[in-house]
């Protein structure tokens, strides 16, 4: 679906669960495709050449300068004196994510912007709830709110708002989104990459979610695909089973000719499980058997949402 004005129903829950099927069908996959890649302990083959810098799945996105300059010129043009320049944020009223009809006061930030050509530009914003004094007030379980933000130059160089797209995602925890990042989705696709996550009681969690930005409006195409779990911060002696499993995602050119490039996640990581029937002396820890993970997913666009097709998304649910 496109929004042009924001979801009816907040897309996401404060603790992510692992929600994509974690084996890919075999009726999902293309005729012509290759065998799946191998899901453990083997290595897998070699990916395709990729259509975009293997590095995508950057931990952070380093903005420059000129990229901050350019941000709160545009959130000057979005908020006008709402903006509030000594904190970089403003405080104004958006859409209620839920009822769509009222406006709630917001602390909005800028994380990531683009300049499109044209006289066009898109401003992706950060919202969370205010507070009566004016700061946000988010705990570690709430998420940051997705809002994009259209922009044309009108006369003298300024900028003015053309459409805008509030509240229409909920994602990440402490009432940020994630690491947010701008991506191709193929060839004069423009795509928004947001992996959000959350850590509690020594369970983290990672998932990436991919929009479509097109002209004055924004599409989901994904929002739960799981890139990261571990349970290293609650990997006591007594734990059954310990893990630790990351992927680096990238895109390559669609294996059935469609518009959309596939995309290929690369998996390592291991788990470790005790040793059954071991007898132990008083204080000795049980001894454990470690197996090193190593897999590979391919998930293909099906015109709504991207599915696994081939391989297996060994990424531990929590």
């Amino acid at each position: 679906m496109n929004y042009r004005t924001p979801f009816t129903v907040l897309m996401a829950c404060a603790m992510l669960v692992a929600c994509s099927d974690k084996t890919a069908a075999t009726a999902d996959v293309a005729a012509a495709a290759p065998a799946p890649a191998a899901e453990t302990e083997a290595v897998s083959a070699p990916a395709p050449a990729p259509t975009a810098p293997a590095n995508e799945d950057r931990n952070e996105v380093v903005k420059s300068d000129i990229d901050r300059a350019r941000e709160a010129e545009f959130m000057r043009a979005v908020f006008g004196k709402d903006y509030r320049a000594d904190s970089d944020d403003a405080l104004a009223d958006l859409s209620d994510p839920e009822q769509h009809v009222d406006k709630l006061s917001y602390v909005v930030s800028a994380v990531a912007s683009k300049l499109l050509g044209n006289g066009r530009a898109v401003l992706v914003a950060n919202a969370e709830t205010a507070n009566t004094e004016g700061t946000a007030e988010s705990a570690h379980v709430t998420q940051g709110l997705l809002n994009v933000f259209f922009l044309t130059q009108a006369g003298e160089g300024k900028w003015k708002v053309s459409e805008r797209v509030e509240n229409i995602a909920a994602l990440g925890s402490s009432g940020q989104l994630g690491d947010v990042q701008w991506t191709r989705l193929g060839q004069d696709k423009l795509g928004l990459a947001i992996r959000h996550g959350y850590t509690g009681q020594g369970y983290t969690i990672n998932q990436l979610a991919l929009f479509e930005v097109g002209d004055g409006e924004v599409t989901l195409l994904t929002q739960g695909i799981d890139l990261h779990s571990d349970n290293l911060g609650a990997c006591t002696e007594e734990m059954e089973e310990c893990w630790d499993v990351s992927g680096n995602w990238r895109f390559a050119t669609a294996q059935g000719g469609g518009k959309h490039d596939d995309l290929l996640i690369d998996f390592s990581g291991f788990t470790e499980k005790i040793k059954a029937g071991v007898k132990l002396k008083p204080d000795q820890d049980p001894p454990r058997t470690s197996t090193l993970i190593t897999a590979q997913a391919r998930y293909v666009f099906d015109g709504k949402t991207y599915k696994l097709a081939e391989g297996r998304n060994p990424v531990p649910g929590v």
